[in-house]
């Protein structure tokens, strides 16, 4: 099994949740007029890269530990490093001066290399997919504001991946004496931004409070504070948001659609804001789309190895019904695996539309036309049942498989749904057992080049596309289109992988998804979204001043 494999999408993922927990305790927190925020995942490890065991704190590392760059609207813009620039086998980086971590370390072009060469060190082998510090091969301080990264090999997606949040800066103490915090630090934060963690103000499995870090030297038009409750039972959350007992849900991640509809009540009622939320809570949902819902096809299986069985599926789905039931209208219809505003992502697919009448065809003439007593199709005295992969945790993709199960058996296809949690998920998959599997896109900045570059590395991609006589192919363009900066070689592999999986039929894309957002009116004026999908940036959150 591949460690680093497990590990990402144990970050990407919401795995195993600990046991329910209530919210009876918000009253005793300090100041109930602080903003209390709803979490479904505990917090295991103050620190950025010990995400990949302890989710919860991923959703609000950027606001402790700030990294060299960041985007905004899709665009690069300064962070640590105020301006940069590169050659094949170099980026440089003028770092932002008079900075501090909240423990009194300076930031400065040593603290950097320090940051580097531990991650590389500790957490090498998670990191492998992020080209931009596992391909590094020395780390320069030019001078004490000045730090360089050496390149054996050209790479495309510094820039992009140094924004993630895996990469915030740490101080240079917590590595003192060869220690490594990295999956294991609850003790106080010691980051550059604009909140901190005191280790004396959590609960552990309950609470976790930030408070401003007063030496920051950027504009924080959050809240003084806020209180983090860990309540990992959706419908838990749910009554302790309608009660008044936390003031902020965010995150498709943690908020089902069912949830919604809890809060949401008919306007003509009375009871709800223009929002169509119950009085007193709002409903939010991003302009901009982030991660892709989509099902992977395994081209591997004995059933789905025949191209035409694969197209007819595609064809089979009603994506339109799916999101206006299951996703109750708030999702965008996904033709293509990434949006065409996507990096390299510009290139023209004929979308797959729904066609009952065509996938019955393909069936036919792949030999499917025969009938058994229950209405399911034969071809040599065997049933065209479809095994379909989850990840139990994810309910919101049992029930996206479900609806996919009803329009399947329409044609005939008998699907058999199967839930795992996410490291069983991922054992089945590997070893091919399945014909169908969830598998939605990982969200900016890892998309598109970290989920590609994933497909040549042991994973349920790797394992469908074996089928696909062109698979040594795509792999040559993963390892092309990453180690090369010429932007028309760049775009022809992205162009050569999306139309290969396009057109052999690998991927089913259902919906683009929005993020969302449900507070309380009555204390947040308003939110605004990251570009990071899995970031609440508290920051952006705009509370009404009771003072």
């Amino acid at each position: 099994m591949n460690t680093r494999k497990i590990r990402w999408i144990a970050a990407v993922s919401v795995a195993a949740l600990i046991a329910v927990l209530g919210c009876k305790n918000a009253s005793e927190i300090k100041g109930r007029d602080e903003l209390i925020v709803g979490e479904a995942v505990d917090f295991a490890s103050y620190e950025p890269i010990g995400i990949m065991d302890g989710l919860g704190f991923s959703h609000y590392s950027e606001m402790v530990y700030e990294t060299l760059v960041r985007f905004e609207n899709g665009e690069v813009k300064p962070g640590l490093a105020e301006r940069w620039e590169h050659d094949e086998h170099s980026w440089t980086f003028h770092l932002r001066r008079g900075v501090t971590f909240t423990d009194g370390e300076p930031f400065t072009a040593d603290a950097v290399k320090v940051n580097i060469e531990k991650m590389q060190e500790f957490v090498g082998d998670y990191l492998g997919y992020y080209g931009a510090v596992s391909r590094i091969s020395a780390v320069e301080a030019a001078d004490e504001y000045t730090v360089r990264f050496r390149y054996a090999e050209p790479y495309p997606a510094v820039l992009q991946e140094l924004s993630a949040s895996a990469f915030g800066m740490l101080s240079p103490r917590l590595f003192e004496n060869g220690n490594n915090p990295y999956g294991s630090y609850t003790a106080d934060t010691a980051g550059t931004g604009p909140y901190e963690i005191k280790a004396a103000n959590c609960v552990a499995g309950q609470r976790y409070r930030f408070t401003k870090n007063p030496q920051w030297y950027g504009q924080n038009g959050g809240p003084e504070s806020f209180t983090v409750m860990i309540i990992p039972d959706a419908d838990s959350r749910a009554l302790a948001l309608k009660a008044g007992e936390i003031d902020i849900l965010f995150g498709s991640y943690q908020i089902t659609y069912d949830m919604l509809e809890q809060v949401r009540m008919p306007v003509q009622t009375g009871m709800a804001n223009q929002n169509g939320a119950r009085a007193g809570l709002t409903v939010r949902f991003s302009d901009k789309t982030y991660i892709t819902r989509n099902l992977l096809l395994n081209a591997s299986a004995p059933l789905t190895q025949d191209k035409q069985v694969r197209l007819a599926l595609e064809y089979a789905i009603n994506k339109d019904e799916i999101i206006n039931t299951v996703l109750h209208g708030s999702e965008v219809k996904a033709d293509t695996l990434f949006t065409r505003d996507m990096p390299y992502c510009d290139v023209a697919l004929p979308p797959y539309q729904y066609d009952k009448a065509r996938a019955v065809s393909l069936l036919e003439h792949a030999g499917w036309a025969e009938l058994n007593g229950k209405g399911i199709r034969m071809r040599n005295g065997t049933p065209l049942q479809l095994r379909a992969i989850y990840q139990s945790a994810k309910p919101i993709d049992g029930q996206i498989l479900t609806a996919v199960k009803g329009q399947l058996a329409n044609i005939g296809i008998e699907l058999v749904l199967q839930g795992y949690e996410t490291m069983t998920w991922f054992d089945t998959g590997t070893s091919g057992a399945f014909e169908l599997s969830v598998n939605d896109t990982y969200g900016f900045p890892q998309d598109p080049h970290v989920f590609l570059t994933a497909m040549a590395d042991d994973g349920l991609d790797k394992t469908s596309q074996a089928g696909l006589v062109q698979k040594t192919r795509i792999d040559a363009c993963i390892a092309g289109m990453m180690s090369t900066v010429d932007e028309d070689e760049i775009r022809d592999d992205y162009r050569f992988i999306l139309t290969t999986l396009h057109d052999e039929a690998v991927n089913i894309p259902i919906s683009y998804a929005r993020e969302m957002a449900v507070y309380n009116s009555k204390k947040v004026k308003d939110i605004a979204f990251a570009d990071n999908p899995y970031s609440l940036d508290m920051t952006r959150v705009i509370v009404f001043s009771h003072r």
